[in-house]
């Protein structure tokens, strides 16, 4: 016998499928839409990161060189002067810082840069003797520095620019430039440099940087070493250095003087990213400028922040809309199943029969196949419902159409309720002696039914069945199969019941 939640979980189990086909398919259409969408979005974005990454490298390396240009400027024309009392044997301590605040002031006149802070005079023992400020009675040693050693180690070289390092005389964060001073002897004899404090140069770079805010910008003088870079690190580590070696030779393959580089993850670089770089015409370093792919990603994000909430709603809208469809559509055929279903037994009932038997007949008559019909009435039900009562009646109805449901198990079979105690059951592709199979099974089952009633008395309850089956053919295709199986019914009643009988035969079991 059919539960209550039989219908459901059919109707449930059939629309399913057939809602989640057709939500899979809208999503996919909007998502892949969408996808689209963002996939051009965010190739626009990647190309508009990378033009602009350029554009930071260029205007940084420009106003790197433009200020090593100008303090270059300004030990050129020191140079003479310092190297002509050299040679003369006039130069002294308090003479060279009287040459340096000299010259400083002419120039001065013309570069206001505040990024310089110091000329710095240093002798060819690396000893601090002079500044444009002052003269040193106890000179500092910077032979250590690296602007001082370029040249004293390579005579050839005219100019040479340092990595940064904390000052010693200003306790600032500086880089310099440097030119040797050489007798005319063409003996090297110490170095004229210039000091570039950093934080002034980093502000009016910020300036002129008003795009991407997280790439990290390096300025590399070879060999690992970092003059300068922006935003100004906490601390300089050895990472950073590896990291402009590494990618120095990522430039030197790319065989241009700017461009942009991506870099998958490797151990020189962690993360992906990308690389812009300019590399200056007058002195010998290369801008760096580095955006991890994270935060190229993490900025679309930003930036398509709305479109992102948007696209996310109309999927929650989408997915509620479809919920609320597939709902209405069980419910609207649960309750047509329900029309179709008698309520106290919950088999088929005449309605439903109404419907599908006709197809059932047109199949009959297509394939010529033979089709039969049982005819089931419960014997003496009328006796039973006085004896017992209407409610134990009905506990007898509904065991009678669960040993029917059970017996017919085919997806082609018909079991309805026709009526008060009668049932009907179709049975396509089903030839006679099948049906009587099929009866002596019903008929089996049903006496084998036990109640329990309140009380307390257990009658027993027996079945008769009508049998018909035929051929459809084009001349007998308007015979009624189930009246057939009724008159059969009666034939089985008027046997003595609790047997069948066969519509083309008198004979009785």
């Amino acid at each position: 016998m059919y539960s209550g939640s039989e219908p459901r979980r059919s109707i449930t189990a059939n629309l399913r499928p057939r809602y989640l086909t057709l939500y899979l398919l809208i999503l996919l259409c909007v998502g892949s839409s969408t996808l689209f969408a963002f996939y051009t979005n965010y190739l626009k974005y990647t190309s508009q990161v990378k033009n602009e990454l350029v554009r930071e490298a260029n205007i940084t390396n420009t106003q790197i060189e433009s200020t090593l240009i100008d303090a270059k400027n300004l030990l050129d024309l020191t140079l003479p002067k310092i190297e002509q009392d050299l040679n003369a044997g006039k130069l002294t301590d308090q003479s060279a810082y009287q040459i340096l605040q000299a010259y400083r002031k002419q120039l001065s006149l013309f570069i206001s840069d505040e990024g310089f802070m110091l000329t710095l005079y240093i002798d060819e023992k690396g000893m601090l003797r002079a500044t444009s400020e002052k003269v040193f009675d106890e000179p500092i040693d910077l032979a250590d520095r690296l602007y001082f050693q370029k040249l004293k180690n390579d005579s050839k070289k005219t100019v040479a620019i340092g990595n940064l390092v904390l000052a010693r005389t200003t306790n600032l964060l500086t880089f310099h430039i440097s030119v040797p001073i050489v007798d005319k002897a063409g003996k090297f004899r110490g170095i004229l440099a210039q000091q570039l404090v950093a934080n002034d140069i980093e502000s009016n770079l910020g300036k002129s940087l008003d795009g991407i805010t997280d790439a990290q910008i390096f300025v590399h003088i070879g060999g690992g070493n970092i003059a300068f870079n922006y935003p100004k690190l906490s601390k300089q580590s050895e990472a950073d250095e590896s990291k402009c070696l590494y990618i120095n030779t990522l430039i030197l393959a790319h065989q241009q003087p700017f461009g942009v580089l991506e870099n998958e993850a490797s151990k020189a670089l962690p993360d992906s990213s990308y690389i812009s770089y300019a590399t200056s015409k007058n002195f010998d370093l290369e801008t760096i400028v580095i955006l991890g792919k994270k935060d190229v990603l993490l900025g679309f994000a930003k930036e398509n922040l709305a479109f992102l909430i948007s696209t996310l709603l109309v999927f929650i809208s989408l997915s509620l809309i479809m919920w609320r469809f597939y709902r209405n559509a069980v419910e609207m055929d649960l309750a047509l199943e329900m029309s179709y279903t008698d309520a106290l037994t919950q088999l088929k009932n005449r309605r439903a029969f109404d419907v599908e038997f006709p197809r059932l007949w047109k199949d009959a008559m297509r394939t010529r196949q033979p089709i039969s019909a049982l005819f089931i009435d419960i014997d003496h039900f009328k006796v039973f419902n006085d004896d017992y009562g209407h409610e134990c009646g009905d506990e007898a109805l509904k065991a009678v159409a669960t040993v029917i449901q059970k017996s017919v198990s085919r997806p082609l079979d018909i079991c309805c309720r026709w009526g008060g105690e009668e049932f009907a059951v179709v049975l396509p592709n089903t030839a006679e002696h099948s049906a009587i199979s099929l009866a002596n099974e019903i008929m089996e089952a049903v006496r084998s039914i036990h109640f329990d009633f309140p009380c307390n008395k257990r009658p027993k309850i027996s079945v008769s069945v009508g049998i018909a089956s035929t051929v459809v053919m084009e001349s007998n295709q308007t015979d009624d199969l189930i009246d057939m199986a009724d008159k059969a019914m009666y034939m089985a009643k008027q046997a003595g019941r609790d047997r069948y009988a066969l519509y083309s035969q008198s004979r009785s079991s």
